[in-house]
């Protein structure tokens, strides 16, 4: 997220390179469904605000195609942008090939392809992704995304999620990223809550975070 390999290049310092990160966080962090869809969250932390876009739609028989855009701004002006489209098509049950493209100010263009797989068991779901980078210098890239939303009241559901964004590379671990949600869904479209993003960059693992809160709508 956050010009990826080329991360600790382009920013400088932890908190910088936090915010860089958390633009590649989630390069595919929700399925596909089968129907077209989408969703825009704001989260507003303590050093960065967060506006994330998302679009999903169903293409041809069994084949999705899924629409991310992120921009992220700091209290010191700095903007940030990072946004992917992906690609899938079913196999098996809820196993996909993906394709993949990212992209980025600074980063240019990064073809990627791997596996998804979507699951869910009553108020539980669980999604998984794994691409490698399809040109010089490959790396790999493990997603996973937990999220429960059991239902409290007639128009209210509970809102818990947390995603995992791990990339290793030829050198070891390049950076790894948590996004934890802690709120409520409301008329089962809008979304209010607790936020935190944390990340752990390069082989010593320098850690960074923000805490704060988020909006979001289902569209």
């Amino acid at each position: 997220m956050k010009i990826k390999e080329k991360l600790t290049e382009k920013v400088s310092g932890v908190k910088s390179l936090a915010t860089a990160a958390l633009l590649a966080a989630t390069i595919a962090l929700s399925p596909t469904p089968a129907t077209a869809g989408g969703s825009v969250e704001l989260m507003a932390g303590h050093q960065s605000i967060t506006l994330d876009t998302k679009v999903s739609t169903e293409v041809a028989e069994k084949t999705g195609l899924f629409i991310r855009q992120m921009t992220t701004s700091t209290p010191e002006g700095e903007v940030s942008y990072f946004g992917l489209a992906d690609l899938s098509y079913k196999l098996v049950g809820g196993l996909d090939v993906v394709g993949e493209v990212q992209a980025a100010p600074g980063m240019g263009v990064i073809p990627r392809a791997g596996l998804q797989h979507f699951g869910k068991v009553g108020d539980l779901a669980v999604y998984a992704l794994a691409t490698v980078k399809t040109m010089d210098h490959p790396d790999g890239e493990v997603v996973v995304s937990l999220s429960y939303t059991p239902k409290l009241g007639e128009s209210i559901d509970l809102l818990m999620s947390l995603e995992d964004l791990t990339s290793v590379g030829k050198e070891g671990h390049q950076f790894s990223i948590q996004k934890l949600r802690l709120g409520a869904t409301l008329m089962e479209k809008y979304h209010i809550g607790a936020a935190a993003n944390l990340t752990e960059l390069g082989p010593d693992g320098s850690f960074g975070y923000d805490i704060g809160g988020f909006v979001g709508v289902d569209l």
